[in-house]
């Protein structure tokens, strides 16, 4: 469950095809949890997306804006987010490629003047992603997040098998079938669902954020 319901008025509900695109997210190297870098441990930025505090992407922040708007253009359901382990607590994982949640497409709703808003009542604040673009996709719907040895492992071999182009790396977007989009799911959601951890975790490295501000 998200910890912060959002007020929901002015979205368009969404239909798409039985799909997963996958999307890298940079993690946390130092949680039991493989959460969202919220702290720039990866030199890569203060990431605030994917927000399981409200279960949206891009509401909250702008950023990865060309990448959601594809797959909204291109009416894949599912967000499979990947990441590449580089942490320490579980070793016979590091440098493996991990699919460690999910997301269900439910809702979309286009907030670019929200961000634009937002950048033009705060000085300093970094130029938006959107700034240069006509639309601006927030999506909301269900998540569902596992433990680092939960999560379903892709690999070159296994990309190969299925018949997908690319090696496991940053910069695979491949965009899964629904046969094997079926096999992902019905692996993560065989294991206890961590949504709850992860949005402690979080919590934590903004208590952290505000402690070094102030």
């Amino acid at each position: 469950m998200p910890k912060t319901q959002i007020n929901l008025d002015g979205w368009q509900d969404y239909r798409g095809t039985q799909t997963g695109a996958l999307l890298y997210v940079e993690t946390s190297h130092q949680s039991a949890v493989p959460v969202r870098d919220q702290l720039n441990e990866n030199g890569k930025g203060f990431f605030y997306e994917p927000n399981y505090e409200t279960s949206t992407y891009d509401f909250v922040s702008c950023y990865n804006v060309k990448n959601i708007n594809t797959i909204v253009k291109n009416k894949n359901r599912y967000i499979l987010f990947g990441t590449r382990y580089e942490g320490a607590s579980v070793p016979e994982l590091k440098n493996k490629y991990l699919i460690t949640g999910y997301m269900r497409i439910d809702k979309i709703k286009d907030v670019r003047s929200r961000h634009l808003e937002k950048f033009m009542s705060s000085p300093g604040a970094d130029v938006p992603e959107c700034m240069n673009i006509e639309k601006c996709w927030a999506i909301w719907g269900l998540m569902r997040f596992t433990s680092l040895e939960d999560s379903f492992m892709i690999t070159d071999e296994l990309l190969k098998e299925w018949g997908y182009k690319g090696r496991a790396s940053r910069q695979l977007k491949t965009v899964f079938n629904k046969e094997h989009l079926e096999i992902i799911l019905a692996h993560l959601d065989s294991k206890p669902d961590m949504i709850d951890e992860y949005i402690a975790t979080v919590d934590e490295y903004k208590e952290v954020l505000l402690a070094e501000e102030e």
